[in-house]
């Protein structure tokens, strides 16, 4: 959940919260737009001095006239701005309703007649004062692809903005039974157009129109359609290969990957180890790990995790342990740590990314032994501490992973 602007919240009494400033609540589902305004103590004047005798408590350890002076300031701005900005943003919400619903019934009989001469001046006046909107760039997106005008740059706003998704939930909703009471609650993730609004049967009519038609291009022909409310035609088209040719699907799959590569990853390395040394006791041996890294979005990437090694053709050697010089040969070593890369090279098609390591790798030896003071055997390991520099390269597949090769 996403939250724009700032809250503050300040719970005085069972009578008394104050909420500062208009707050946009963004969620995947709903976008919903609350103005709160302090609710009665007598005046506003006893609200602040309540307020600020509240927070003076909190800091009464202090003790400091200074400390005082700083918080008195602090709050009266505070109050100041959250009364005029709550009101303001009330204001523009409450106005921003009539004026859509003016606009989109104008646009709705302009469609109705084909006639679409006054459509920039309804459209440029309605999101000068409301925004830009799912419903206003799907009507925008809709008028160029009827009129054979350029739909390239519209569309691609229209997906940049996730308008999709939200056009997905206004389906979703309208098909419910309590579909008013849901247009109520969240007006303002709707755009202040009904559910259930004529212009969206006019939309979908239109699109269904123009699929029939031999004049849209791949990109048109996906985007109408989504708009004739076929969600899983539009799914299944897009997975096409021929789509591969337009903007749209490559669009997309950039915008899903970037999206993606802003959050957490994994990697999983399968793989071989192999000493620098030919008279190293260990040899070539299968290896498997797997790290936790820091999103691929960022330039420095910071990796933790584990490596996994079966010994199989290692020599034997001399280890000293339990008084007695012993012959090992060890059949696991795991390396725990983590890796700094930084990346130099990005495109659509390769990441190069320069590690360094440090980390602690413990060889398994075979040998237990008790404690002092307890029955409990603990193992006798090596353990050393490894550093180590290589090159990692990723090329992207499928729709948000990577595959590459590294030598670390």
């Amino acid at each position: 959940m996403l939250f724009e602007d700032s809250i503050f919240e300040f719970k005085i009494n069972d009578q008394m919260t104050i909420l500062t400033k208009s707050i946009k609540i963004i969620s995947k589902r709903s976008i919903t737009r609350m103005v709160c305004f302090c609710q009665s103590l007598n005046s506003q004047t006893d609200k602040f001095w309540h307020l600020f005798n509240v927070l003076c408590n909190w800091f009464q350890p202090l003790n400091d006239k200074n400390m005082r002076a700083i918080l008195t300031v602090l709050i009266f701005n505070f109050w100041i701005n959250s009364f005029g900005q709550s009101n303001h943003s009330s204001s523009e919400i409450m106005d921003c309703e009539p004026k859509t619903l003016k606009a989109i019934n104008r646009l709705r009989d302009d469609f109705k007649q084909s006639k679409l001469d006054s459509f920039d001046l309804v459209m440029n006046e309605w999101i000068r004062h409301c925004g830009i909107s799912e419903c206003t760039q799907r009507l925008v997106v809709l008028r160029n692809i009827k009129e054979r005008k350029s739909s390239e740059v519209s569309i691609q706003t229209y997906f940049v903005n996730n308008f999709h998704e939200q056009f997905r939930s206004r389906i979703k909703y309208s098909e419910m039974i309590d579909y008013g009471y849901i247009y109520s609650d969240i007006k303002a993730y709707l755009g202040f157009v009904p559910l259930r609004h004529e212009i969206d049967s006019i939309v979908k009519d239109e699109s269904i129109k123009l699929l029939k038609t031999n004049t849209l291009d791949l990109d048109e022909k996906l985007i109408c359609t989504l708009f004739s409310g076929n969600i899983e035609g539009f799914e299944k088209e897009i997975k096409k290969h021929e789509y591969n040719d337009g903007h749209l699907k490559p669009f997309l799959l950039k915008k899903d990957r970037d999206d993606h590569n802003k959050w957490m990853a994994y990697y999983i390395y399968l793989g071989s180890y192999r000493p620098i040394s030919s008279k190293d006791v260990f040899s070539y041996a299968p290896m498997i790990g797997l790290t936790i890294s820091s999103p691929l979005s960022h330039k420095i990437m910071v990796e933790l995790g584990a490596k996994f090694r079966l010994n199989l053709n290692d020599g034997s050697f001399k280890y000293y342990a339990k008084g007695d010089t012993n012959q090992v040969n060890s059949a696991t070593s795991i390396f725990l740590g983590g890796l700094i890369g930084y990346k130099i090279y990005e495109s659509d098609k390769l990441i190069l990314v320069p590690k360094l390591g440090i980390g602690l790798e413990s060889v398994d030896t075979g040998i237990t032994e008790k404690g002092k003071n307890s029955d409990t055997e603990k193992s006798k390991d090596i353990e050393t501490l490894h550093l180590s520099l290589g090159m990692s390269a990723m090329t992207p597949v499928f729709k948000t992973s990577y595959i590459g090769i590294g030598i670390n």
